[in-house]
C-alpha cells in the first residue's frame, strides 16, 4: 500500500486528511479507522486472489493481510520504530477500587504482523486466583473495554435483570391483573378451523363465543363477516373446561391477532394457554409438527418480560427433570443424560462436537475406548442412551443438541 497526497496540481483528500490510500495491485483495502489511543491511522490491506487464502481446517479460510500506520496529520506511513513509540510495552498493575481484584496489562509488539496485541490477566486478591485472562487487538476504533470494566459491567447487567426478574409478574399474578383489565366488549380470542371462524367476547358480564361458517383468508373483511352466537360462559375458566382439553383443539384450530394492528389486547387466556402446553411438555405428549402449532399458540399470547421465564417449563426427554426452556429443541436431553454413554445401532461409542468456531457437527466413534473413527460428513446422527433412540445434531448457535427422535 501507498499513500497519495495532493500536490500543485492535483489535490488528493480522503475521510482520514489531505491523502489517498492506494493498496497494491491484486490487493484491496478491507478496514481502516482512527485508533482510539494513538490517533493513528490504522488501514489493513487484504489479497483479493483465492489462490493465496488457506483452509483453517475449522470451517474458515485464512486471508493474507497486511497492517499499516499511517500519521494523519502527514499522511506519512509509519515504521514501527516510529508508530511505536506512542505506546508503553510495561507491565501495568491496576487494584479495582473495591480492593478486590488485580487487573495485570501487557502491550505486546508483534513485529511479524507489524501489529500489537493487548495480554490481561485478572487476579482476585483474597484467593490470588485467576478469575480470567484474555489476549486481543491493541488497536480500536472505539475505547477498549478491559477484563475489569466487562466484569463489572456484567455484575451490573445481571444484577439490573435480576431486580427487572423479581418485578415480574408469575402467571397467576399475570392472570389477576388481566382480569382487573377486563371491560365490556373486550374480545378476548379470535380463531379458526378448516371450516368456522370464532371470536371470544367479554359482553354483559358473560364470555360469549361466536362463529361464522367462513374460511380464513389474509385478505378476509373480518368485520363484515355475519357471526352467531354459539355459546355463553359465566367464568373464562367454564370456556376453558369445555375446550382446552385435549390437543385436537390446539391442532384443528389457529389462532388470530386480536387486533387488526397486530397488537396484543387482553390476555385472560395466556395463564391457561401455558400451563396447557407445560403439562404435554412434561409427558412429551407432542411430534415436532404439533409442536409448530404449539409455538403458533404461545407465541400469539407472548409479551416480552410479561411474566417470569420460568412459568414456561420443560423437562428432559430422557429422564424428565426440568431442564432450560428452548422452544427451538423442546425434545432435547439435560446435560447428565447427555453426559452418559452414547453408542451408535453397531454398539460403538460414539461422542459429538463441533467441527470449528463456525459451527458443524463432529462424530467421533470410539471402540474399548480407543478413537477409531471421525466423521463431520452427516448433518445429523442416530444415537442410544439406554437403549432410547435421540438424534445429534449441531446446535443453532454452537454446541451440539440431542434430542429424542420423534
Amino acid at each position: 500500500m501507498k499513500t497519495l497526497k495532493s500536490t500543485l496540481f492535483k489535490k488528493r483528500k480522503s475521510e482520514f486528511g489531505n491523502f489517498e490510500l492506494v493498496p497494491e495491485i491484486g490487493w484491496k483495502i478491507s478496514h481502516s479507522f482512527i485508533d482510539f489511543e494513538s490517533g493513528l491511522l490504522v488501514v489493513n490491506e487484504s489479497d483479493e486472489n483465492k489462490k493465496n487464502w488457506t483452509d483453517t481446517g475449522f470451517g474458515s479460510l485464512s486471508i493474507p493481510n497486511r497492517i499499516y500506520k499511517v500519521d494523519i496529520k502527514t499522511g506519512n506511513i509509519l515504521p514501527a520504530e516510529e508508530w511505536t513509540k506512542h505506546f508503553s510495552y510495561k507491565t501495568k498493575e491496576q487494584i479495582s477500587t473495591d480492593g478486590k481484584y488485580k487487573l495485570i496489562t501487557t502491550r505486546v509488539h508483534e513485529p511479524e504482523r507489524n501489529t500489537d496485541s493487548i495480554k490481561e490477566e485478572l487476579i482476585e486478591l483474597k484467593s490470588a486466583k485467576k478469575v480470567s485472562s484474555s489476549e486481543s487487538i491493541a488497536f480500536t476504533k472505539e475505547k477498549r473495554e478491559n477484563l475489569l470494566e466487562s466484569l463489572y459491567r456484567r455484575e451490573k447487567e445481571r444484577e439490573i435483570r435480576k431486580s427487572k426478574l423479581a418485578s415480574m409478574p408469575t402467571l397467576a399474578e399475570f392472570y389477576e391483573n388481566e382480569v382487573k383489565k377486563l371491560r365490556q366488549g373486550a374480545l378476548i380470542l379470535e380463531y379458526y378451523n378448516s371450516e368456522f371462524i370464532f371470536k371470544l367476547v367479554y359482553k354483559e358480564s358473560l364470555f360469549k363465543l361466536f362463529k361464522v361458517h367462513s374460511k380464513f383468508r389474509y385478505d378476509l373483511d373480518r368485520n363484515s363477516l355475519n357471526y352467531q352466537k354459539e355459546e355463553s360462559f359465566t367464568t373464562i375458566e367454564d370456556f376453558v373446561f369445555k375446550f382446552l382439553t385435549n390437543k385436537a383443539w390446539f391442532i384443528n384450530h389457529t389462532p388470530l391477532n386480536l387486533k387488526r394492528d397486530g397488537s396484543k389486547s387482553n390476555q385472560l387466556l395466556k395463564k391457561f394457554i401455558v400451563e396447557f402446553f407445560n403439562r404435554l411438555r412434561a409427558k412429551h405428549d407432542f411430534t415436532f409438527d404439533e409442536y409448530y402449532k404449539i409455538q403458533q399458540w404461545e407465541n400469539h399470547f407472548y409479551q416480552r418480560d410479561s411474566v417470569k421465564p420460568e412459568a414456561y417449563k420443560q423437562f428432559c426427554a430422557n429422564c424428565k427433570k426440568t431442564v432450560s426452556y428452548h422452544p427451538r429443541y423442546p425434545k432435547h436431553i439435560c446435560r447428565d443424560c447427555a453426559s452418559k454413554t452414547i453408542t451408535d445401532e453397531n454398539g460403538l461409542e460414539l461422542s459429538f462436537s463441533n467441527i470449528g468456531m463456525s459451527g458443524g457437527l463432529k462424530i467421533t466413534y470410539k471402540k474399548d475406548g480407543q478413537i477409531i473413527k471421525e466423521d463431520s460428513s452427516e448433518l445429523e446422527k442416530l444415537c442410544f442412551i439406554e437403549g432410547k433412540r435421540y438424534i445429534a445434531t449441531e446446535a443453532k448457535f454452537g454446541g451440539i443438541v440431542i434430542q429424542d427422535e420423534k
